[in-house]
């Protein structure tokens, strides 16, 4: 496990960890409405990355006006610091943030056996 900000942060897991990972989450969770995943396009992981100085995403767990679950997105720079602007008002102002992903529950893949 890493613990350093890096573009090669992360590392890869077998496909019976994942299993075994997400299989706690639900014994930990189990109400079938439970959100289990969040998917997001490329495009927008592309459009993060591609800012300037931009090495990594971070991925914080939000609640929205409403108390829905939400996910936040944003570039990280090589020291470590966010690259966004807390004060800005439009979506791209001081460096992009993103969210509004897709939920599973609802829109989950089939045949999902997890």
């Amino acid at each position: 496990m890493a613990d350093e900000i890096s573009p090669n942060t992360g590392d890869p897991i077998s496909g019976q960890t994942a299993k075994r990972w997400i299989a706690n989450h639900r014994d930990r969770h189990p109400a079938p409405d439970e959100k289990l995943a969040c998917f997001y396009g490329s495009e927008i992981f592309n459009q993060i990355l591609a800012q300037p100085g931009c090495v990594g995403i971070r991925i914080y767990f939000a609640y929205d006006d409403n108390g829905a679950q939400q996910k936040v997105l944003v570039g990280v720079d090589a020291s470590g610091k966010n690259i966004w602007d807390l004060n800005a008002t439009e979506p791209g102002e001081g460096g992009l943030v993103a969210d509004e992903g897709v939920w599973c529950p609802p829109i989950c893949p089939p045949n999902n056996l997890i």
